[in-house]
């Protein structure tokens, strides 16, 4: 687990985001909030972070707080606040299972304006890069619902094979259900670029 925070729990440049491991205070979710508050809930529709259920997205700077609180314990994870050009613009949520070395990837979103640009691609290539050449792990999974076409593609793009589909395991705010799609690359499978 010490390697896992050594190598994911800091602040990462790629070629074009800065990912950045946020401490929960009032100043970060400020921020974060400044950029969610004038998005359009709806553009959102497979995220449930409100703690109403009613939107998809925070619905103030204190729920955003306590967002933040609760995911920088998951799991003994790690969380990636994700920059383009200093502007906040998505996030990645990973903890590494140590006993079958697998890093479970378990929630990745971009804002509307920055989704088509590659930059989902850009942070899979990273996680896979870290976790296969130096933290040596065998398996790294990703998961989406069935209906978040995007996702879907930009998981099978990135070389992720799908293992397979718990169905109807995501109870959506209008009350229906959706599957849930799992897929994995294995470290044989992962070519060094």
């Amino acid at each position: 687990m010490e390697k896992f925070y050594e190598i994911f729990n800091h602040d990462i440049k790629t070629e074009r985001l800065e990912l950045s491991v946020l401490k929960p205070t009032i100043a970060n979710a400020q921020m974060l909030w400044d950029v969610l508050k004038n998005e359009n809930p709806a553009d959102y529709q497979y995220m449930r972070y409100s703690a109403s259920y009613k939107n998809h997205l925070p619905e103030s700077v204190d729920e955003l707080l306590k967002l933040m609180q609760r995911e920088a314990g998951y799991k003994d994870g790690v969380v990636w606040y994700i920059f383009h050009n200093g502007k906040f613009v998505g996030y990645q949520r990973f903890h590494y299972i140590d006993h079958c070395d697998t890093i479970q990837c378990s929630s990745v979103w971009f804002i509307k304006s920055a989704r088509g640009q590659g930059f989902n691609q850009e942070v899979h290539k990273l996680i896979d890069k870290l976790g296969f050449e130096e933290l040596g792990v065998n398996r790294i999974c990703r998961q989406a619902m069935e209906g978040n076409v995007c996702s879907v593609n930009s998981i099978k793009k990135a070389g992720y094979q799908l293992d397979g589909v718990e169905r109807a395991a995501n109870k959506m705010p209008d009350g229906t259900y959706m599957n849930h799609l799992l897929f994995s690359k294995l470290k044989s499978e992962y070519k060094a670029k």
